[in-house]
């Protein structure tokens, strides 16, 4: 699965893809506030409230961050290696 991550001004969107089929997608507020740990369980939250089961999150292989918000990378970097032990 691919994880994608598409970081607006105003809005960030993730997107869950198995092949070419998006699977879930959310749109989340843009914040460059927000700290690691608070971006790693606000993701959590929707993976969980999509009702995604643990082998479809650890399912994830890839992660690619599409970013015009540069202090944004700082944040999604890190939590992509904290959380998902991937390197995007």
């Amino acid at each position: 699965m691919l994880l994608v991550i598409d970081v607006g001004n105003t809005n960030t969107v993730l997107g869950l893809y198995d092949g070419e089929h998006l699977v879930h997608d959310w749109r989340i507020r843009t914040e460059i506030d927000h700290t690691i740990d608070e971006y790693g369980v606000l993701i959590s939250n929707l993976y969980h409230s999509s009702r995604m089961k643990e082998k479809e999150i650890k399912a994830v292989t890839a992660i690619i961050i599409s970013c015009v918000v540069p202090p944004m990378l700082n944040i999604l970097e890190p939590l992509c290696v904290k959380y998902f032990n991937i390197k995007p």
